[in-house]
């Protein structure tokens, strides 16, 4: 099998400094490195070629010293090594990064790209898709495992959702990108830098992969960043120490009490009369907003940028409206769409779409843009919406800004898309030049608006050729209720556990904290590589991002790639026995003491606290 892996040299986002003066980065003495998942991806690959056969060959975009990678990646075994650079590949986003990419994989005649999901700078997701698209090659992305079978041309792999988990066979030549749990991290020993060192790197012009110089780089690129911008946390930091557990456990409960742990908080603005008369809006200013099920649910994310686009089109003058792709039951969901802001709800309805496969829905949702042109498209960041966005901004070749924080205009009207970077240090402002332009929006960013009953959408439906069949799904595992990922979207608290609560025997004491909170169990990433958790359920870098009203952390020691995930919880509290532990610095309030006493007392003094309330 011959497996091409694509890697990207990244900058370590904890030696990254923002200068606020300049608004731009300090990269001088910043270590570079090889993406954390794109290494995941280079030794799973390298697993496969053992035990099938064939060649593994490294590719990599950048300048000159992204070389380092390509010898660190030959190193752990890889047999030979690429690096595409060039000046006109300088200034690339995702899109034209990809159509480079794939013109080099042609080169390459791969049986298998292999990519980690997401690079630790950008977090976007977007490359393996829009790889996938350029070389027309079906994907599963997510991969958390990877197995060959009888036939050569057919691989079985499992694919992490958020809320479970789908099994496929892949029909070669195709594309995966793979989670951070695929396999065991390890880096190259200095031996084997030194053997990697003497293996062979080719170096590949835009013209020996016979690329127009125009369709790369910053003239190829569909998207622009205008500036950076800081995203400094700043916490109260208080620590409590000194105390006994029950004492520092009513210092906690007053705490949470006083911002109203129980008084809740409708993450819901109030809305002014909506336009009964869709017809008459601006239909070139239209705002898409493509609905999210789980389980045949409607998501809240879905509401929550239903209720950012109301703002956008009121400005615009366009309309809202609401793509509802899924099986017959979905058609229910078309009231509640219009309750929250849909003006039109487009609908593909069928038994054909019960299940969400890559292929066709990106050929309906392409087709239905190409078709009605809509001013701007948006998504959730969720797992499939990772998935498909990309692969449908590749097929349109338009600009797509991934895992979105929020969505602003800027003084000429101009669609700014918010999106974080390098860890969270810094967010962005992106722009894209074609339309309509499309972003994904992370869940529990943004604020739904009150429903209305007394709106009724206007319905179209899609009736367009379906696309042939996509990649062949042979299974499915469920995770039980309020361990998927879907369980931090919109819960009110988060109470996350790391190493130092012992062990998973120890989570029930936990759990029933989180409980007495009306809130769901997170935690960190050494937890969920243990198996105390499911992955779905890990925050941080490589996890989820989070931004519940009160994230309680418990034993977790607030490592940087934890604490990105959770820069936007209003409250951070921390219970660690560890004085000394990060998490501290992150926290508006801290406890020092052993969880195993201060978490019990906790959930006793909050279940005190809503007796009194409701009596």
């Amino acid at each position: 099998m011959n497996i091409v892996v694509c890697v990207k040299q990244t900058p370590v986002s904890s030696d990254l400094r923002f200068d606020e003066a300049t608004k731009t980065l300090i990269r001088e003495g910043v270590t570079l490195s090889m993406s954390s998942l794109d290494r995941r991806a280079v030794l799973e690959a390298l697993r496969l070629r053992n035990e099938v056969g064939g060649t593994v060959t490294i590719l990599t975009m950048g300048p000159p010293q992204a070389h380092s990678v390509l010898v660190e990646a030959l190193g752990l075994g890889a047999d030979k090594a690429v690096l595409l650079s060039d000046p006109a590949f300088a200034g690339s986003d995702t899109l034209a990064t990809s159509r480079a990419l794939a013109a080099a994989v042609k080169r390459l005649d791969a049986d298998l790209v292999v990519c980690g999901k997401f690079t630790i700078d950008s977090e976007t997701s977007q490359v393996p898709s829009e790889l996938a698209e350029f070389l027309g090659r079906p994907q599963v992305t997510a991969v958390r495992q990877i197995r060959p079978t009888g036939d050569k041309t057919l691989l079985w792999v499992e694919r992490e959702t958020d809320d479970g988990f789908e099994q496929y066979e892949l029909r070669l030549p195709a594309l995966v990108s793979v989670t951070e749990l695929i396999t065991t991290f390890r880096r190259s020993s200095p031996e084997e830098l030194e053997e990697g060192g003497k293996k062979p790197i080719e170096t590949w012009s835009a013209k020996d992969v016979g690329i127009d110089p125009t369709t790369v780089g910053f003239a190829g690129s569909p998207t622009r960043v205008a500036e950076l911008r800081s995203a400094k946390l700043e916490r109260a930091g208080t620590v409590i120490a000194g105390e006994t557990s029950e004492a520092a456990a009513d210092l906690l409960a007053n705490y949470l009490l006083e911002r109203g742990v129980f008084g809740g908080r409708e993450r819901q603005s109030i809305v002014g009369p909506r336009r009964q008369t869709p017809a008459s809006l601006d239909a070139s200013k239209a705002i898409w907003v493509v609905a999210e099920l789980s389980n045949g649910d409607l998501r809240p994310v879905t509401l929550e940028i239903l209720g950012k686009a109301q703002e956008l089109a009121d400005h615009w003058g366009g309309e809202v409206a609401a793509v509802l792709v899924g099986g017959p039951d979905s058609a229910r969901h078309v009231v509640t769409l219009g309750a929250y802001g849909a003006d039109t709800v487009y609908t593909a309805i069928s038994d054909g779409l019960t299940a969400f496969d890559v292929l066709p829905y990106t050929h309906l949702l392409a087709t239905a843009i190409t078709r009605y042109k809509p001013h701007a498209v948006l998504l959730a960041s969720t797992t499939d919406g990772r998935d498909w966005a990309p692969r449908v901004a590749a097929r349109l070749q338009i600009g797509l800004t991934g895992d979105c924080v929020d969505l602003e205009l800027s003084p000429d009207g101009e669609l700014a898309q918010i999106k974080p970077a390098f860890g969270g240090n810094i967010v962005a402002p992106i722009f894209s030049s074609t339309t309509p332009a499309m972003a994904t929006v992370r869940p529990g960013m943004l604020e739904a608006r009150v429903p209305r009953s007394d709106v009724t959408p206007r319905v179209v439906r899609l009736d367009l050729p379906m696309a042939a069949e996509g990649t062949k799904r042979v299974g499915t595992r469920q995770l039980e209720q309020g361990m998927g990922g879907t369980a931090l979207d919109s819960t009110p608290a988060v109470v996350a556990v790391g190493l130092g609560i012992g062990g998973p025997e120890n989570l029930p004491v936990v759990r029933e904290l989180a409980d007495a909170l009306g809130g769901a169990i997170a935690g960190s990433l050494r937890v969920a590589s243990n198996g105390w958790i499911p992955a779905q359920l890990q925050i941080g870098l490589t996890g989820k991002a989070v931004a519940p009203r009160f994230y309680i952390a418990v034993g977790v020691s607030g490592q940087a790639n934890h604490v990105f995930g959770i820069r936007r919880a209003e409250h951070i509290i921390a219970i660690n026995n560890d004085p000394e532990a990060p998490i501290f610095k992150t926290a508006d309030i801290g406890v020092v003491g052993d969880w195993a006493e201060v978490v019990p007392a906790l959930t006793r003094a909050l279940l005190a606290a809503k007796r009194r309330g409701a009596d």
